[in-house]
């Protein structure tokens, strides 16, 4: 079982809000604006702001980011070196989809990842539920 359909099964989010952030997963724009929050360089709401720019003037996210004096160049390129270890976080697209709360998404995920990892196996746990 993923951490998204997880989530579904604990009635946390539906599956169009899943659906929604998977569609999410897979632009550019937004996995380097989760890199951009795990790093601690932005926070959500400036999030917001870049992507409102990026619509009114058609710049990918580092660009955006940097005319918008939030980034640096220097955190572009870490941002860009970091792509594949946020490619699976689906929990930050759902936070910022507004699916689920940002502290809401942290315990089900450590709630997840406990159950899923305790001694039984996860065919098991897959049965039991």
């Amino acid at each position: 079982m993923f951490f998204g359909e997880y989530l579904i099964y604990k009635g946390k989010i539906t599956q169009e809000e899943l659906d929604f952030a998977l569609k999410f997963q897979k632009d550019e724009n937004i996995m380097n604006a989760i890199s951009a929050i795990t790093n601690g360089y932005l926070k959500y709401e400036e999030i917001s702001i870049v992507m409102d720019y990026m619509r009114g003037t058609g710049l990918k996210f580092g660009e955006a980011a940097v005319n918008l004096r939030l980034l640096n160049n220097e955190q572009i390129e870490k941002i860009l070196s970091d792509k594949e270890k946020v490619q699976h976080q689906i929990g930050e697209i759902l936070v910022m989809c507004g699916a689920i709360g940002k502290t809401e998404m942290e315990e089900e995920l450590r709630n997840f990842l406990i159950y899923f990892h305790s001694e039984k196996s996860c065919a098991s746990k897959l049965i039991d539920m």
